[in-house]
């Protein structure tokens, strides 16, 4: 359902940031680790610490301003 989101939120931020997925069922340990409870749980990692965390099918719109402060300023 968010996968096209997710898709253009990487095409377009490609110099910004990287997107990807885990398979909860094959990664138990990481999903535990940061306490993911329902899908889908969308985090932010800034310097391999996870600074934004939410959960929920969201349109790229909202997820874009929930990530946008936490993101390095783009450069032409």
């Amino acid at each position: 359902m968010i996968g096209p989101g997710l898709q253009k939120i990487a095409d377009d931020g490609a110099s910004r940031l990287r997107v990807v997925s885990i398979d909860v069922d094959t990664n138990p340990v990481t999903t535990r680790a940061y306490g993911v409870m329902s899908m889908p749980t969308l985090a932010l990692f800034v310097d391999g610490k996870p600074v934004v965390q939410f959960v929920g099918a969201k349109p790229r719109s909202a997820i874009m301003r929930l990530i946008e402060s936490h993101l390095p300023v783009a450069t032409a």
